[in-house]
């Protein structure tokens, strides 16, 4: 509900995410990316990131901010979810809430898998 700034996204990473995160099987062989957002680069979100995911962690030295070659979410999903949601139009914040909610629990196994087979393609491009 409010702005997200480097002290609530620390938070959130600290206590939603990795909680769930480190729940997960095998979570330790994951990587861990995310977007050139100020709140993402901040000194003690990096530090704490890095202290997590230590050579998992993809950040601006490794691939430039605001790329979305390796980021299904920016490639993909953001822009699939905005041509979805807004059927109905939500009036309100909730009903948006509940648009994206609907929205993200149809998304099939195979468009997934789809999303992720061309992220393998051009991660093999950008390696070779």
């Amino acid at each position: 509900e409010n702005s997200v700034n480097k002290t609530n996204y620390l938070e959130m990473l600290q206590n939603f995410f990795w909680p769930m995160h480190y729940r997960v099987k095998d979570a330790k062989k994951y990587y861990f990316q995310q977007d050139g957002a100020s709140s993402h680069t901040a000194k003690s979100v990096k530090s704490w990131l890095s202290s997590k995911f230590q050579e998992r962690l993809i950040d601006d030295k490794i691939w430039p901010p605001r790329s979305p070659d390796l980021s299904p979410c920016d490639f993909w999903l953001w822009g699939y979810l905005k041509s979805v949601v807004y059927n109905p139009i939500p009036s309100n914040l909730q009903e948006l809430k509940v648009n994206i909610d609907r929205e993200i629990r149809k998304i099939n196994v195979d468009d997934l898998n789809g999303v992720f087979q061309n992220l393998k393609k051009d991660v093999r491009l950008f390696w070779i």
